[in-house]
């Protein structure tokens, strides 16, 4: 019994020797961010509002840097919702990363009938009633043009970003997108009334980047839209 004791404490610690070191996480990159403001113009070159904006980066090749690492660009799937109330979408915009889920609950004691024909993202959730909410998963970037088959007044943009960086605009035309890697990439803003931008930048590892952008919303005016079926809306509400 005693030979046992004695030999126990250097077994131990002819083990402790063996294990393996933890090895030290890594230092993580440093991440820049990318700052600036959006005017939108109207016709008369006076500028808007530009609150419901959206701003976000792509990078060289279009789409998401090929990777699992939300940090270096592969997005991270989110869920948002639109609500249907008073026979509207609020909010009338929303901006999500590619793969994430958009919930459309109603509001309202009457039916309604979400979908779009936007390409890559069309869906049709058809008719459902207050208390109900109904789900899509956005699968390819771009901006989805939402609207109810029965109330041609509604519509709503679920602006689908390839990557993680994004911002919507404040009521002054402010945005900031931070945790951007260093790299080169491409701003696109697009607002539903001034359309459209893009401008190129490159972005070092621990800098701010100022980009400021202007839209033209000089040809902005409401233009009828079909229902699901590539018809005209009748004349009255049907629910």
């Amino acid at each position: 019994m005693r030979d046992v004791v004695m030999r126990m404490p250097r077994t131990i610690g002819m083990m402790a020797l063996a294990l393996p070191l933890a090895a030290s996480p890594a230092p993580a990159a440093p991440t820049a961010a990318v700052r600036g403001t959006i005017t939108i113009a109207d016709r008369g070159g006076k500028a808007i509002e530009p609150a419901g904006a959206v701003v976000w980066l792509e990078t060289d090749a279009g789409g998401a840097a090929p990777t699992a690492s939300p940090a270096r660009g592969a997005p991270v799937p989110e869920r948002a919702v639109i609500d249907m109330r008073s026979k509207a979408f609020v909010p009338a915009v929303v901006a999500v990363p590619v793969g994430s889920s958009v919930s459309f609950p109603n509001a309202d004691p009457i039916l309604h009938n979400v979908f779009s024909v936007s390409a890559g993202n069309q869906f049709d959730l058809g008719l459902y009633g207050r208390g109900d909410g109904r789900a899509v998963v956005f699968r390819e970037p771009g901006v989805v043009r939402v609207f109810c088959n029965v109330h041609p007044q509604m519509e709503a943009f679920i602006v689908v970003t390839p990557g993680p960086w994004r911002a919507e605009v404040g009521a002054d035309g402010s945005f900031s997108i931070d945790g951007v890697p260093e790299g080169r990439y491409r701003v696109q803003a697009w607002d539903a009334r001034g359309g459209s931008a893009t401008s190129p930048v490159e972005v070092a590892a621990g800098a701010v980047v100022r980009v400021d952008m202007r839209l033209d919303a000089s040809d902005d005016r409401k233009r009828p839209h079909l229902d699901k079926n590539g018809r005209p809306y009748s004349d009255r509400d049907r629910y």
